[in-house]
């Protein structure tokens, strides 16, 4: 199996995770009474994002686990996707 294949498919991997967590914060989002426009998902995802950091922040202190693991999960993906298109396109 080619290098490259395979870092895309652990970039499938980490964008699974990424989906994971961006449903997490949703989830948490709507238990606090946050309704939550699924038509208008992409367009609005950065307001939920933001929001979901203020509460958390409010609640703890802190930024909640779930916002740490969406961008770190999106950012493995960002990199492993551009290294296997990069190994494929040789």
């Amino acid at each position: 199996m080619e290098l490259g294949r395979i870092f895309l498919g652990f970039g499938l991997l980490a964008a699974i995770f990424g989906i994971f967590y961006m449903i997490k914060i949703l989830n948490y989002l709507s238990s606090k009474g946050m309704k939550i426009n699924w038509f208008l998902l992409r367009l609005k995802w950065f307001t939920y994002m933001s929001r979901y950091r203020e509460l958390t922040v409010e609640e703890t202190g802190e930024v909640g686990p779930f916002h740490r693991g969406y961008i770190i999960s999106m950012l493995i993906t960002l990199v492993l996707v551009i290294t296997g298109a990069l190994l494929l396109s040789r």
